[in-house]
């Protein structure tokens, strides 16, 4: 079975939870906002279906997707023109 990965139509999601992150992120720090994070990401895995997704592809998938948006986070970064 193939691990599903974000795609790009899943963007316009992506970008909506930003804006919403955005909107709390200067009133929490960013360890609690990684936290929030973490938290809602652990619902998502306790809510699916458990007759169709065991525990250990729920996580594959979430572990596949934690590289690939690390990885489009650090292009992003290297396109930029300063330095942090």
């Amino acid at each position: 079975m193939s691990i599903r990965i974000a795609k790009p139509e899943h963007e316009v999601l992506y970008q909506e939870l930003a804006k919403l992150v955005g909107r709390y992120a200067d009133k929490m720090t960013s360890e609690e906002v990684l936290a929030v994070g973490a938290n809602m990401l652990g619902k998502l895995l306790a809510f699916q279906d458990q007759r169709t997704m065991t525990r250990e592809r729920g996580l594959e998938i979430i572990i596949k997707n934690i590289e690939t948006g690390n990885a489009q986070a650090i292009a992003e970064l290297m396109k930029s023109q300063g330095r942090a």
